[in-house]
């Protein structure tokens, strides 16, 4: 967790802005979580732990949590955005994002991260970051189409 702020204020500091009280709390209540998150009920939820920060302080300070890719942005077919932390040795993050229920699966299977590892090395291409979303449709909303048909 520490390393976390670390980074957060060495990026900050690197765009000259400061790691001010408020931006402190609101990422500790990110990287304290263990699930994604929709911003607006992040917001309740701080405002309801009696933490009172303006919507545009914690707006902002998701936008530079992104930046620093510290946090990254889950969009569904149906215009939803989660995000989710991102932790500094995990250079990849993927995801099944179902298009009907809006269910979110996380990929962790090593034969993928290994074929896109030897892909990019083939490619004589250097990834910094490396994000899959597949879209379609879970187990259950897709036997409940099937039925329906």
């Amino acid at each position: 967790m520490k390393k976390l702020h670390k980074l957060f204020n060495e990026y900050l500091s690197e765009i000259d802005s400061r790691y001010t009280p408020q931006k402190q709390a609101i990422a500790e209540e990110i990287f304290n979580r263990k699930n994604m998150f929709e911003v607006e009920e992040f917001i309740a939820e701080i405002r309801n732990g009696n933490q009172k920060f303006s919507r545009a302080t914690v707006y902002r300070t998701i936008k530079q949590l992104l930046d620093a890719n510290l946090l990254q942005k889950i969009s569904t077919r149906d215009g939803k955005v989660y995000y989710e932390k991102n932790m500094p040795q995990q250079q990849q993050h993927h995801h099944l994002i179902c298009n009907t229920c809006g269910k979110i699966f996380e990929i962790k299977e090593k034969k993928i991260e290994e074929y896109l590892e030897e892909f990019c090395k083939k490619q004589s291409f250097h990834p910094a970051y490396r994000s899959l979303h597949i879209y379609g449709e879970c187990k259950s909303c897709f036997s409940k189409k099937q039925s329906d048909a």
